[in-house]
């Protein structure tokens, strides 16, 4: 199942390239697998919430 988007891909691109640039300035730029998350929040294909749980999750599993 695939939500339809409001923004169009050149949006959602500019807008990674802009979250990138403030990271990189910070030392920190945005790896393949996060610029992909982002990507798929900005579709709705996922939320902001379900990612941080993800991560949540396998930070737990692995320091318990």
């Amino acid at each position: 199942m695939q939500k339809q988007s409001n923004k169009t891909n050149k949006e959602i691109e500019e807008r990674i390239r802009k979250i990138n640039g403030a990271m990189a300035l910070e030392g920190m730029p945005l790896t393949k697998e996060e610029k992909d998350i982002l990507r798929r929040c900005h579709m709705g294909l996922t939320t902001t919430e379900k990612e941080r749980q993800k991560i949540l999750a396998d930070c737990r599993r692995i320091y318990g």
